[in-house]
């Protein structure tokens, strides 16, 4: 087994990272003392190690993952919020994605001047409608 640190990239290339982060069982460790320091690397989409990552995160445990989703939806910060809106999110399971559906609301119907500036607002109401849809 591994130091769960070394489940922490450290660097945007960090494939050895992702490679133990794929073979954890989630039930089996409790990762959850670092996940806010993985929600950091999907703070730009375009670092390498960040799509994948988002994948990985989105198989958490829910109850691990909501709260630090529903942070970066609020943080104001766009290119996090971009990441997590159309990386992240789409690749939830259904009951997460029912979770972060009123910061979704709140961003779609009172956006922040950045948020509308950055078309953060058309995002999520982008993947609010596909989820409709798949509730429907």
């Amino acid at each position: 087994m591994f130091n769960i640190n070394e489940l922490i990239p450290q660097h945007k290339f960090d494939e050895d990272a992702l490679n133990k982060l794929r073979i954890l069982v989630p039930s089996e460790v409790d990762i959850s003392p670092v996940i806010a320091q993985l929600f950091e690397w999907i703070q730009d989409i375009n670092w390498p190690i960040a799509p994948e990552l988002c994948k990985i995160l989105a198989s958490l445990k829910p109850e691990d993952i909501i709260p630090h989703i529903k942070m970066v939806l609020n943080s104001g910060d766009d290119c996090w919020q971009f990441s997590c809106i159309c990386f992240l999110i789409p690749e939830l399971p259904i009951e997460v994605k029912r979770e972060i559906v009123p910061d979704l609301l709140r961003i779609i119907k009172n956006p922040t001047i950045n948020e509308k500036l950055c078309e953060i607002d058309v995002d999520a109401r982008n993947v609010y409608e596909d989820l409709i849809a798949l509730l429907n």
